[in-house]
């Protein structure tokens, strides 16, 4: 029932071109953002979700023993790569799991491809299941692609028509914006204007005033965590009162930004804790562990850490092809009951949940944050196959 655990450092050894050879034991790379923006989102919270799942299986897959490497990637593709190498070479992981940077992601994606190794993503960028699909890489995290078709659009249906744009300059945010105006054009909105802010930015009181200023009716919020609650605080000093639209919005973020800063926020969301028996159930036992209730991702990381087991149980091996194999053929199983399943370019589809923030008044408890309001079927978030340039799908 117990497994065992390392903290590795950030240091590489030289590649040496070799796949990596199959082990008795499994082993599975954890490479996060540990200490950075992010890590509020999912981290160290998301650690606890997978020793969760794995304590869950068992602690043991085909009567061998699960083991679990962590490390901090710093958000740097340098660091990153270095760490995957030393896995890759040195301890013979079977799984790279969640590097939740999509630039980190795409730095680790071709090493993985390479040498024949496991890679479930929790990076949001379509490139990893488009021009950087690899054949045995999974994007377990909603696309950037899917979260302008479940949050964008439909607000531009509903008549907010003018868009300003806060992105955080980096892969991630440049694929969001660029997605979320697709997705207004699409429908016939506009975009009277966008700016990027630096990883370290602080103040956005001259962004939020821009917007006012070009007359936009909302602001889309292409970034997370820290940059996503200051904006959030700023907007709310200034008077701001044109709606926010957060990408990826976790109870962490409103907690920290404040419900009374967050008024009718209306997003998307692939999990939510408080939304049946079952959610509910999971996030007791994961508040027992970490002091609230589990985020989107946390829930992702043990849904897909149980899958891989699971698919390295049916198949008998931790051989990545035989694995690989069972993951798509079979469905996953979500927390809440529902299943999702996997492309063959990797992207995994599930539903996304629509929801609107609760006033305080509303709320019945701490962490009450969310009413959901519908639901979108897992396809039709799906970047379309004839307009993918994935190999794996023509």
């Amino acid at each position: 029932m117990s497994f065992k655990k390392k903290l590795l450092a950030a240091s590489a050894l030289t590649a040496i071109g070799l796949a990596a050879p199959a082990l008795a034991e499994v082993k599975i790379g954890y490479l996060s953002d540990l200490s950075g923006g992010s890590s509020a989102l999912t981290g160290k919270s998301s650690q606890v979700a997978i020793e969760m799942a794995i304590e869950d299986f068992g602690g043991t897959v085909n009567g061998e023993p699960i083991e679990l490497l962590v490390a901090d990637q710093l958000n740097k593709p340098d660091v990153g790569l270095g760490i995957a190498r030393e896995w890759i070479d040195v301890e013979n992981v079977d799984m790279i799991f969640s590097v939740d940077n999509s630039a980190v992601a795409l730095a680790v994606s071709p090493l993985a491809a390479e040498n024949n190794t496991m890679f479930i993503t929790g990076a949001s960028s379509t490139a990893m299941t488009n021009d950087s699909c690899q054949p045995y890489q999974v994007q377990m995290l909603m696309d950037t692609y899917g979260l302008a078709r479940a949050i964008t659009v439909p607000l531009v249906e509903d008549g907010l028509g003018n868009w300003f744009f806060i992105t955080i300059d980096y892969a991630f945010g440049h694929d969001l914006e660029a997605k979320g105006v697709d997705g207004i054009k699409s429908v016939g909105g506009n975009v009277v204007g966008t700016v990027r802010h630096s990883p370290q930015a602080t103040d956005f009181s001259a962004f939020l005033l821009e917007a006012t200023a070009k007359g936009a009716d909302t602001i889309g919020m292409a970034t997370f965590g820290p940059a996503q609650i200051a904006i959030v605080k700023q907007a709310a000093e200034f008077g701001i009162d044109l709606p926010l639209v957060p990408y990826f919005m976790s109870i962490e973020d409103i907690n920290s930004a404040g419900i009374e800063n967050l008024q009718g926020v209306r997003g998307a969301i692939q999990f939510y804790w408080d939304e049946n028996d079952a959610t509910r159930a999971f996030a007791k036992r994961f508040e027992e562990r970490y002091s609230r209730p589990p985020t989107f991702t946390n829930a992702m990381h043990y849904e897909m850490i149980t899958h891989y087991l699971k698919a390295v149980e049916a198949a008998g091996t931790d051989e990545a092809e035989a694995v690989n194999a069972k993951l798509r053929e079979m469905p996953i199983a979500l927390i809440n009951g529902a299943t999702g399943s996997i492309r063959a370019d990797g992207r995994v589809s599930r539903p996304m949940y629509t929801y609107r923030t609760k006033s305080s008044d509303e709320m019945t408890g701490k962490w009450d944050f969310l009413e959901l309001t519908g639901m979108a079927e897992g396809d039709s978030l799906l970047l379309p196959a004839e307009e993918s340039t994935c190999a794996l799908l023509k």
